[in-house]
């Protein structure tokens, strides 16, 4: 529970707008500038120790019947299945959506859509609960399943 309770309160702070203060700075006043979240991401995944600022950008997701994973960077994934386990390599464009994020793009000529959101999730076969829920489209075949932070 208490990593569910901080992912949340990483991304309410992540996904929070600076508040202009309206009044300049006093000459000589140094104040520590934000930093900017990268465009269209939102704090899911993995994050290089003691950094806060910056969104999470690396995960996994996966699911069962049929069988697939997919290893996430940035707007890239790997697709994977076990009849092809080195898989295919999908470049998309990602955004933010309303508690997560999705990746979209085409390749060879086949669109495909993973949306990624911040919810409790079980695999349905292990009963293990993992903290995001999947959908993946890939042509015209859709997959769902659950994911978490890359390991």
């Amino acid at each position: 529970m208490k990593p569910v309770l901080a992912s949340l309160s990483l991304l309410l702070v992540a996904c929070s707008a600076p508040q202009p203060s309206g009044s300049a700075a006093a000459p000589g006043a140094s104040a520590a500038a934000p930093v900017a979240a990268a465009p269209g991401s939102v704090a899911m995944g993995k994050r290089v120790p003691g950094d806060v600022a910056l969104p999470l950008q690396v995960f996994r997701v996966f699911g069962n019947e049929p069988f697939w994973n997919a290893a996430v960077e940035g707007d890239r994934l790997t697709y994977s299945t076990p009849d092809d386990p080195a898989g295919v390599v999908l470049q998309g464009r990602r955004r933010a959506i309303p508690g997560g994020v999705e990746i979209a793009g085409s390749h060879d000529g086949r669109p495909f859509v993973l949306t990624v959101i911040e919810d409790e999730c079980s695999d349905g076969m292990s009963g293990n609960n993992y903290p995001l829920a999947a959908r993946f489209r890939f042509g015209d075949v859709d997959f769902g399943g659950c994911g978490e932070a890359a390991k």
